[in-house]
C-alpha cells in the first residue's frame, strides 16, 4: 500500500492482503484498517459492513478476468480461436489461484454466500454479477466464432464454455493443495499453467474445429 492511493482503494488491497493470509473467519476489520494503514472507523466511510467489504474486495479481484474476458470477445475472427482461448485459459488459472484461496473460507459463510447470490450491492439486477458473466462472456465468444465458422455449428457453447472454465478452476485447486511432482505422476498433467492451458484448449477443441 502507498500513501497516494485513494483510501478506498488502499482497504480493498489491504483486505486482500489479509484475506488471503488469513481467510474470511478469522479476517477481522481491525486488522484490515491496520494493513491500510487507516483508522478501523474510517473502514464505514466507504462500505457498510465487513460482508460487504469483502464482497467489493472479491469484484476487485475480478477486474483482470474481466479484461481478459473483454479482450476474448474483441479477438473474434482474428488470429486462432486455439490462441485466443489458451491466452483465457492461462487469465483464468491465474484468476483461480489468486481467488481460491479467499472464496473458499468465504462460501461457509452463509450470510455473505446468499448476500452474493442475491447480487450483492447489484442486488436486483437482471443479471446479478458473479461468476455467471464468465459463462455468458465466453459463450458469447463461441457463438460468434461459430457464426464466423472457426468453430462447427454443432459445438455446444454453454458446454464447451462450462468445461474450460471447470478445467482452468481445477488445475488451479490442484496446484494450491498438491506438490508439482505429483501433478506430473499422478494427474499426468503438465506443472506449467501455460502448457496445460495449451493442451486443455487443443483436447476441447477437437472435433469442434470450423473448416
Amino acid at each position: 500500500m502507498t500513501p497516494a492511493q485513494p483510501m478506498r482503494q488502499r482497504i480493498l488491497a489491504a483486505a486482500a492482503e489479509v484475506l488471503r493470509e488469513r481467510g474470511f473467519a478469522e479476517t477481522t476489520t481491525k486488522e484490515i484498517a491496520r494493513a491500510a494503514g487507516v483508522s478501523e472507523g474510517s473502514l464505514y466511510n466507504h462500505f457498510d459492513n465487513k460482508t460487504a467489504l469483502i464482497a467489493a474486495t472479491m469484484a476487485e479481484l475480478t477486474g483482470e478476468i474481466r479484461a481478459a474476458m473483454a479482450a476474448l470477445l474483441g479477438k473474434a475472427g482474428q488470429a486462432t480461436v486455439e490462441d485466443n482461448l489458451t491466452e483465457l485459459a492461462e487469465a483464468q488459472i491465474r484468476f483461480f489461484l489468486d481467488l481460491l484461496p479467499i472464496t473458499g473460507p468465504t462460501l461457509g459463510n452463509r450470510e455473505l454466500r446468499d448476500w452474493l447470490r442475491e447480487g450483492g450491492a447489484a442486488a436486483g439486477a437482471p443479471v446479478p454479477p458473479g461468476p455467471v458473466l464468465g459463462h455468458a462472456g465466453l459463450i458469447a465468444y463461441i457463438e460468434t466464432e461459430q457464426h464466423g465458422g472457426r468453430i462447427a455449428k454443432g459445438a455446444q457453447a454453454p458446454y464447451l464454455a462450462a468445461a474450460l472454465l471447470g478445467a482452468c478452476q481445477q488445475y488451479a485447486f490442484v496446484t494450491l493443495l498438491t506438490r508439482a511432482d505429483v501433478i506430473a505422476s499422478v494427474a499426468r498433467l503438465p506443472v506449467d499453467s501455460a502448457d496445460y492451458a495449451r493442451q486443455v484448449v487443443r483436447t476441447l477443441l477437437a472435433g469442434h474445429q470450423g473448416v
